[in-house]
């Protein structure tokens, strides 16, 4: 028992090499990664770039406690399930704008047309996040930001095709203008695809492809030493074919566009406080054709007053009050509602030698539901400059969507679902590698399912996820190692269904990720996913078998900015499903050249 006392107590004392710092924005100030108590995964443009990954799904799902899983491959219906909660329970930041869909069925974003090609920085931030960004933000956040304007001045592009005809293009450009700087992107991705219905059942099925189209600008302007304005605009338009779980569908298409645009003005007030004005503005628009023609709309309007008092070096203190009105057509198109809400929220940062504390809460008052009250408490200590623990203590809430208040399967008595979240972390440095342990614990109160009995939805069900996640990033000179484990355990709690797991959530998920720079110019990737059993669906009994996958990419640098990515999926064929009756590639590449012009 000594001998391993003192092993752990010399790991501890050990000296790691010094880093650069990792900035962290997703609670609304800037803040190192080493000093925020909160749980956050962090992926740089470089890890973007360097992993040849065109979609959001594919790059994140590769993260701890996040699972997706998809109706079909190539931009079909995705679900994200972050520490094994509802996909409507994350929230989805691009640019400061959120990006959830308000017309769909739980209120959550459409996942599957994120394109990376414009974005430098994804931050994913774990634990009820409702304090800052109010209902949707029940598990977590996933804040995208663009390219910022001005900086790494120059264009860049890319050309890929793939299997399954998969063709794609993309450019970029970040400039400094005459009245202000800006950056702007464009890409394209046209895919024949494969059958959403799983072919090995059809083998005759027809191919389900993709067309998506996406756009984006961003503009800054410092109008004095004291007062900037930033503006940002996004737009998609994907088209996809799909089918239903038990057969191909010939005629089954959907169309989405989606548009997002933000105005900031920001001013420094002296030395001490800055205060910034928001606008943003978000329409989706989505037309379906399976059971029958639809289209559904759906318009926010939001603004937001945010302050933030840098009370010395170790206390800050935030605030803001913002309004938010939702228009959106439910079922059918003449059909529109709306619904709207106030807010005003706190927060604080001490910092005390080598302690830190977070305190916020927020009062939330939406269209005919009771008043809103959440909280969050986190601190982290660190001990011997090399290990820190973290400590989160949160509530959160989900308001019922438009669809689940007045749809011919609405229930205008719904109440919000509401939430109690905790985790505690370690982080322990170790030589050129971080090893990461987190331990939490989600419960779920008045969570709003559908009630076959009643055919309406109630707020008839409880849930609890808990689980554990382990996280491990080496830097061995010319070997690169990165890690993952969830532990997961996503069960029901509602009477006469206790004990059962929630519908594909998988229990464990494993992954590795190796790379190896093989000389000056080339360097090759070997990553392994295994995902454990899980249930298809609360309708059925249904468990769908556990899969592993191996993946393996090569980069050759011609010069700085010039490369050339080889990416090999599934290189050993596995026939898996994610989703019971709906397909996944087989073996399979992407061949992508990035520029720089």
């Amino acid at each position: 028992m000594n001998k391993l006392f003192s092993l752990l107590l010399l790991l501890l004392t050990i000296p790691s090499l010094a880093s650069s710092k990792v900035i962290v924005t997703a609670e609304k100030i800037s803040l190192d990664k080493e000093k925020t108590n909160s749980i956050v995964d962090v992926i740089s443009e470089s890890e973007i770039i360097n992993s040849g990954e065109s979609s959001l799904t594919d790059l994140i799902q590769k993260k701890s406690s996040l699972h997706i899983n998809s109706n079909g491959a190539f931009g079909k219906a995705t679900s994200l399930f972050l520490r094994g909660a509802d996909s409507s329970y994350t929230l989805i930041v691009i640019d400061g704008v959120e990006y959830n869909d308000k017309s769909s069925v739980g209120g959550a974003a459409i996942l599957e047309h994120i394109d990376l090609s414009s974005v430098e920085k994804i931050e994913i931030l774990k634990g009820s996040q409702s304090v800052l960004y109010g209902s949707d933000a029940l598990a977590g956040v996933i804040k995208i930001t663009t390219k910022s304007p001005g900086k790494n001045i120059g264009s860049n592009g890319s050309i890929g095709y793939g299997s399954y005809d998969n063709k794609m293009a993309s450019f970029s450009t970040s400039q400094k203008g005459e009245f202000f700087d800006y950056s702007m992107g464009l890409s394209l991705q046209d895919v024949e695809g494969v059958s959403s219905y799983n072919s090995l059942r059809a083998p005759m099925a027809e191919k389900d492809g993709l067309s998506n189209l996406t756009a984006n600008f961003k503009g800054q302007k410092k109008i004095s030493k004291k007062d900037s304005v930033e503006f940002n605009l996004r737009g998609v338009r994907a088209e996809s074919d799909f089918d239903s779980s038990t057969e191909d569908k010939l005629n089954y298409m959907g169309r989405d566009s989606q548009l997002i645009a933000g105005l900031k003005y920001k001013r420094i007030m002296g030395e001490y406080w800055v205060p910034e004005l928001s606008f943003n503005f978000n329409k989706s628009d989505r037309l379906t054709n399976s059971f029958s023609l639809s289209r559904l709309v759906a318009k926010t309007k939001k603004a937001e007053l945010f302050n933030s008092f840098f009370i010395n070096e170790n206390i800050t203190l935030i605030n803001g009050v913002e309004f938010e009105e939702t228009k959106a057509s439910i079922e059918r198109i003449d059909n529109k509602k709306n619904f709207n809400s106030l807010a005003a929220y706190i927060g604080s940062h001490f910092v005390y030698d080598k302690a830190s504390l977070q305190l916020g809460g927020r009062w939330t008052k939406e269209s005919n539901l009771a008043d809103q009250l959440t909280w969050k408490a986190g601190m982290s200590v660190y001990i011997l400059d090399n290990t820190t623990f973290k400590m989160n203590a949160s509530t959160g809430f989900k308001s019922p969507s438009l669809y689940q208040l007045f749809s011919t399967y609405g229930n205008d008595k719904l109440l919000p679902t509401k939430s109690r979240s905790f985790d505690f972390g370690i982080v322990q440095k170790l030589y050129n590698s971080e090893i990461s342990l987190t331990v939490f614990k989600d419960s779920y109160e008045n969570v709003i399912d559908f009630e076959s009995t009643l055919n309406k939805y109630t707020n008839t069900f409880k849930a609890e996820s808990k689980g554990v996640e382990i996280g491990w990033s080496a830097d061995f000179n010319l070997i690169t190692i990165d890690a993952s484990t969830t532990l997961l355990r996503a069960i029901n709690k509602s009477s006469g269904s206790e004990g059962t797991y929630l519908a594909r959530r998988p229990r464990e998920k494993y992954f590795v990720g190796l790379t190896h720079q093989l000389n000056e110019v080339l360097t090759s990737s070997l990553n392994y996913t295994y995902v454990g059993q899980r249930e298809n669906s609360d309708f059925d009994s249904i468990v769908l078998s556990s899969y592993s996958l191996v993946d393996l990419d090569f980069k050759y640098d011609f010069s700085k900015g010039h490369n050339l990515i080889l990416k090999l999926g599934n290189v050993l064929d596995k026939e898996y499903e994610e989703v019971y009756g709906f397909g996944t590639l087989g073996r399979n590449y992407l061949l992508k050249y990035n520029f720089r012009m």
